[in-house]
């Protein structure tokens, strides 16, 4: 068994390497006293002299340009802090609540043991490719991806560590598969143009599911948007209505980043571009008219009266409507008609109602307004074509390749004559 060699001296904050008696070596840097006095050390080991030195110097050469703090802490206590003092402040709860699941989920198993300077492009690329092996999901691999890098975009400026490790990798493309006309039939995202009248059917048999989804229907609305809604933001005489907010619901964490609860909230809407005057169809008034009418009679049934100030789809306390609670009225009204909650969920009306202005040959540009996104392309993935609009795209079709076909043939006659 091979000697162990004494420490070797190095010069001071250098370091210090030394063999072990099983042959392989050790070394040790000191970051400095606890708050008792005592010397706070960080290990290091490997199977040669030539590679403790490298690491040792590696490292030494790192803590004079990081803060202690770097090794003191784990790479855990220090992201969760950041997470906890920084992030909860800059983002919305509901966003915080993902962010708090990503780390629990798919950072802190992984890296819990580890340093922060530990943490570099292999151990994110390992880390990332291991999630992809468990979820099969490039979604949760990019989300927490955007995590680490904010993290470390953090941890550079603070100077915890050098450089940020995530820039360097990349998330592999997912292969091309082949995609039939199944496929396709699974992405159509409105509901199909043979079910429609089968849904506002069963809709007639509820009072408050049929003027809420034709709310939907008609104006393209977001659930939160519509629950959302007073009868002083319709204009029903003029055919408008104004959209500046929307319900939508607030986490509540524990000093610990623990989801405790949610309360119901009402607040602007999802962007700037979702506040708008927009259109009232004919049909759509009709609608409200009715439901309004039927509103007046059940709050005289209550000895109360229906004010502008009224909640469209109110309780009956007069309170708004949370987003769970309709949901849970409205799948059950699925599964009474055996209605697949798939195609005919909420937000399948925003769907349909964007794809029927496409089905009736609506520009991109007023479909993008009524729906109020910022960007023409997210419009785009809203709207589905079906076998019956592709079937009157060929009349069209015929007319124009048609028209073609014999503006050249009359060219090449007059061409003929000419030549004669």
């Amino acid at each position: 068994m091979p000697k162990k060699k004494s420490k070797q001296r190095r010069s001071n904050h250098e370091g210090c390497v030394y063999q072990l008696k099983n042959g392989t070596w050790g070394g040790y840097v000191t970051l400095g006293r606890d708050d008792e006095g005592k010397s706070i050390r960080k290990y290091l080991y490997a199977p040669t002299e030539e590679e403790i030195n490298h690491k040792v110097n590696q490292l030494t050469g790192k803590i004079s340009s990081i803060r202690k703090e770097s090794l003191q802490n784990s790479f855990c206590d220090l992201m969760k802090e950041w997470l906890l003092v920084f992030k909860i402040n800059e983002v919305t709860s509901r966003v915080f609540e993902g962010m708090m699941r990503n780390y629990n989920l798919h950072i802190k198993p992984y890296l819990e043991n580890m340093n922060i300077l530990e943490v570099d492009t292999v151990v994110v690329k390992k880390l990332l490719n291991k999630i992809y092996a468990k979820n099969k999901s490039r979604d949760v691999q990019k989300k927490v991806k955007t995590l680490l890098k904010q993290f470390f975009d953090y941890a550079v400026e603070e100077k915890l560590v050098q450089y940020n490790p995530v820039l360097s990798v990349n998330i592999k493309i997912a292969e091309k598969k082949d995609y039939t006309l199944e496929d396709k039939e699974k992405d159509y995202k409105a509901i199909k143009p043979e079910h429609r009248e089968k849904f506002f059917e069963a809709l007639k048999q509820n009072d408050f599911l049929l003027s809420l989804c034709c709310v939907g229907y008609y104006s393209g609305l977001r659930i939160g948007e519509i629950l959302a809604l007073k009868w002083s933001d319709f204009d029903l005489v003029n055919g408008t209505m104004s959209i500046d907010k929307g319900v939508t619901y607030e986490v509540q964490f524990d000093k610990d980043g623990n989801k405790i609860g949610k309360r119901n909230i009402i607040s602007s809407p999802k962007t700037k571009q979702s506040v708008a005057i927009l259109p009232i169809p004919d049909i759509l008034k009709e609608t409200l008219i009715r439901w309004k009418n039927i509103q007046i009679q059940n709050n005289e049934k209550l000895n109360k009266k229906l004010s502008q100030d009224n909640f469209v789809f109110e309780n009956k306390d007069g309170s708004a409507r949370t987003y769970y609670g309709t949901r849970a009225i409205y799948r059950n009204f699925l599964d009474k008609h055996n209605l697949d909650k798939k195609e005919f969920h909420f937000h399948a009306l925003r769907h349909t109602f964007g794809t029927i202005l496409k089905e009736k040959k609506e520009n991109l540009y007023d479909i993008q307004t009524l729906l109020r996104h910022a960007n023409a392309r997210t419009t785009e993935k809203y709207l589905s074509m079906d076998s019956e609009q592709a079937l009157s795209l060929k009349g069209r079709l015929d007319y124009v390749f048609n028209k073609e076909d014999n503006e050249r043939l009359q060219k090449r006659k007059r061409e003929k004559d000419f030549e004669m």
